[in-house]
């Protein structure tokens, strides 16, 4: 039965909550869930100065929560939990409400499809995806790399239309042919077509925005069907 209580979560972004991308995240939220946006600040010339920074994340975390009164909160930028791992559940224990992050959010909802052969598109550097690869494969993944995008600076967008995006996701999984395909990083802006691509792909397409969503919110016991934006919200799956 679909939920249809008022629910106010929180998101810890790495950078900034201003950034364009993040418009696309208010069009999948399901009726009656809010959000309240705050940022780390954390995010310069590399990914790696989101390493060892664990104490701000806490101290922001909780702040937010203080702050906002929310329920639940969504860690998003994958590198923020690869580069300080364990940070989900230190998180969770320092604002004793449930917390999601990208990656493993986005390995649940993989693993709630069944798929295992995954197709992985960032906007990131050769070294950023292999570590995300390197990161999932040992969980039981094989992740097929997409493009790389190695002079672009992090947070920064790539500049793509959804047709152009479209035709790349297309053009990769064709060569790349996969059981899923799986988002990374938010600049990419995938959101506005992931039906699209499900319609002419076939193939579930996971993001890690709206993993995290489906996610936080399956752990506050809630469900839904939010149409029109991918088979994992349509269909909001029991988490493994």
């Amino acid at each position: 039965m679909e939920s249809t209580r008022a629910v106010h979560i929180g998101i810890l972004s790495p950078a900034t909550p201003n950034r364009p991308h993040f418009k696309s995240l208010d069009s999948i939220l399901p009726p009656g869930v809010t959000i309240a946006h705050e940022g780390l600040g954390l995010l310069g010339e590399s990914y790696q100065e989101l390493a060892g920074k664990e104490n701000v994340i806490i101290d922001r975390a909780r702040e937010l929560v203080t702050e906002h009164k929310v329920e639940g909160l969504m860690l998003t930028g994958g590198f923020v939990t690869l580069f300080n791992p364990g940070i989900e559940a230190k998180v969770a224990n320092a604002i004793g409400l449930p917390v999601v992050s990208a990656i493993s959010s986005a390995v649940a909802a993989l693993t709630a499809f069944g798929a295992k052969s995954v197709l992985l598109m960032t906007p990131f550097d050769r070294a950023s995806n292999q570590s995300i690869k390197t990161h999932v494969d040992n969980l039981g993944f094989t992740l097929h790399l997409g493009p790389s995008f190695n002079n672009r600076i992090p947070g920064t967008s790539l500049n793509l239309s959804p047709d152009q995006l479209f035709d790349l996701v297309k053009e990769t999984f064709t060569k790349n042919p996969a059981q899923a395909i799986y988002f990374q990083g938010a600049t990419m802006d995938p959101l506005p077509i992931i039906q699209r691509i499900e319609d002419a792909l076939t193939v579930p397409v996971i993001i890690s925005n709206s993993a995290m969503i489906w996610n936080l919110l399956s752990k506050l016991g809630l469900k839904y069907s939010v149409k029109g934006h991918g088979k994992l919200l349509k269909e909001w799956p029991a988490r493994g």
